[in-house]
């Protein structure tokens, strides 16, 4: 059978690799390239009602699974000491079903000082908001799940806005998409646009601010229309065993769509979010966490007009979320950890539905093991449950999830 793929021709394979040879030339003699690759192979079951917005879990594989969850390739190219040029390319499950999902989450360039006192960054990069969107890579999380911040979707679409029981009862469809809002925090952790970060005393305090794309839980870049968010962090380590963050993040979330075409300014739609985040560190235990405060103003859908009342004035929605990790390394096997996480989402009441929360309050507990078995295998494994308010879900949404990382 003949390949599909178009053929370069000699001599257009031969201009190509001249072209790229040129290029590499031109490259300072001290330019470094390093790459990293990372895959995840993963053992999971879970209860019954678990679905994919709600604990990571697709609902049609919920009977036990074995399977590739996650591959990474990672490049770095150091210029001097002063540029750098990162990227990542990603396959992974599409919203937990099939492992078809290509993308390159990060591409970027920066540029640091020579004593490293500043830097800029641009193209698309890690969102400096709290600490939790440092641990991109599988092997940087103790535990294989996320935070409910960054994983359990509340009902708020950016597509429709505000909707009750949007998804699990409510199924608002876009074509053939069932809207079922969107989490707190986009779980890549990614933004596109621009930072600047200062180190104003080095290992003691150091500041970013970046100017991106989107709110914090915009999931792709949002170009439709173009919004524009501000995302800032003061992380400070007052001692050697204590760090401490400070993050702020302000920004549109709302994307065209046929069903919110009658809405005039979709600019008009925000998330604010603020919130800390510590560390601290003694002998073999390790207690950290985040607690945040997040706020929309966001258009109420109709489902009964399908669509909006444009004499209604925007919801104001709030919730807190707060995540709690202790982590303990046995002396007697190194390499090895027990963690326990405590996470929960508190929802504001909501005007109109007979004053309860807009969304219903979450409580989980999760505990996990891992142990690197080499320098370059790194087993994991990890129970959770939770409690969800006026859900009959209890021990229903529970999940066991096993991974074997390979990386170098």
């Amino acid at each position: 059978m003949r390949s599909r793929l178009p053929l370069l021709s000699g001599r257009k394979s031969l201009l190509l690799f001249g072209c790229l040879f040129f290029l590499l030339g031109l490259l300072p003699a001290q330019t470094v390239f390093q790459f990293n690759a990372l895959g995840d192979l993963e053992f999971s079951r879970a209860g019954d009602k678990s679905h994919y917005y709600y604990n990571e879990i697709d609902a049609e594989h919920t009977e036990a699974r074995l399977g590739i969850s996650q591959l990474n390739l990672l490049g770095k190219m150091d210029i001097g000491q002063t540029w750098s040029f990162n990227a990542r390319l990603s396959l992974e499950r599409d919203l937990g079903r099939k492992l078809d999902k290509f993308s390159v989450p990060q591409l970027y360039v920066q540029w640091v000082s020579d004593k490293r006192k500043f830097g800029l960054t641009a193209g698309r990069f890690v969102n400096p908001f709290g600490s939790f969107n440092e641990k991109q890579l599988s092997t940087d999380r103790n535990f294989i799940g996320l935070p409910l911040a960054y994983s359990y979707y509340v009902n708020i679409s950016e597509r429709i806005g505000f909707l009750p029981n949007m998804g699990d009862v409510e199924k608002i469809k876009i074509g053939e998409q069932v809207q079922w809002g969107s989490a707190n925090l986009y779980y890549g952790g990614y933004a596109t646009g621009a930072m600047f970060s200062w180190n104003i005393k080095p290992a003691v305090v150091n500041w970013k601010i970046a100017v991106v794309n989107g709110a914090a839980n915009a999931k792709t870049n949002l170009t439709d229309p173009w919004q524009i968010g501000l995302v800032s962090r003061l992380q400070l380590r007052p001692v050697y065993f204590w760090e401490q963050g400070i993050s702020f993040s302000r920004g549109a979330f709302m994307q065209s769509a046929v069903l919110n075409e009658q809405l005039s300014d979709l600019s008009a739609y925000t998330q604010t979010v603020i919130g800390t985040d510590f560390k601290l560190g003694s002998g073999f235990f390790e207690l950290s966490g985040e607690l945040m405060r997040v706020s929309y103003t966001v258009p109420e859908f109709d489902k009964d007009a399908n669509g909006f009342d444009p004499g209604q004035a925007a919801r104001q929605l709030n919730n807190l979320a707060v995540y709690l990790d202790l982590k303990y390394e046995p002396p007697v096997l190194p390499g090895s950890y027990i963690a326990y996480r405590i996470d929960h989402l508190n929802f504001s009441r909501a005007s109109g539905y007979q004053d309860l929360e807009w969304d219903n309050d979450v409580l989980r507990h999760s505990l996990a093991i891992g142990y690197d078995i080499t320098s370059f295998l790194l087993v994991r494994a990890a129970v959770s449950t939770q409690h969800v308010d006026r859900k009959s879900w209890d021990n229903r949404q529970r999940t066991f999830r096993l991974a074997l990382t390979a990386h170098y």
